[in-house]
């Protein structure tokens, strides 16, 4: 994976950070309807789903994302892709590290 450029952003009220996942679910229905809702708290979007399947879109903080893994191990989570945190800084300010 080509990686551009690293910085180090302050973990403060200044930074936005989030982290994205793809979480695919493989269970019965009742289990996926649960899954499903357990989703509702987080921003994300159903990418695919069938009658035994779904997968989701998870944008979100690293502890939220955890969470939310945690969550869905026991009703199915089949598969779990995490892109790690990315950051950038509020408002016009541009980060620039020295």
């Amino acid at each position: 994976v080509p990686v551009h450029k690293v910085a180090d952003f302050p973990s403060d009220k200044r930074t936005l950070m989030r982290e994205m996942a793809l979480l695919k679910v493989v269970s019965s229905t009742v289990k996926l309807e649960k899954a499903r809702k357990a989703c509702k708290k987080y921003k994300y979007t159903i990418l695919d789903k069938t009658k035994k399947s779904f997968v989701v879109e998870v944008s979100a903080l690293k502890k939220e994302i955890d969470e939310l893994i945690k969550k869905l191990q026991p009703l199915g989570l089949a598969s779990a892709s995490r892109t790690g945190v990315v950051a950038m800084t509020k408002g016009s300010e541009v980060y620039q590290q020295h």
